[in-house]
């Protein structure tokens, strides 16, 4: 069970920082506008974190209160 909030948290951490990478402004290394690249890293991110703190709220609905 272990491995699988190490999973959930890699995944919150890891939309977080996808989300923070898509909001950078400015053009990519070659020069050229990625902006619609960059909106689609944020979008992905943001559904990775969404559905991580989904995961996180439903453990602990159901988790028992002993």
């Amino acid at each position: 069970m272990t491995y699988f909030w190490v999973a959930v948290v890699a995944v919150l951490v890891l939309g977080v920082g996808l989300i923070v990478w898509g909001s950078l402004a400015g053009p990519g290394p070659s020069g050229r506008d990625v902006s619609a690249r960059r909106t689609v890293q944020t979008q992905v991110g943001a559904v990775m974190v969404g559905l991580s703190l989904c995961v996180l709220v439903i453990a602990y609905l159901t988790a028992n209160s002993s």
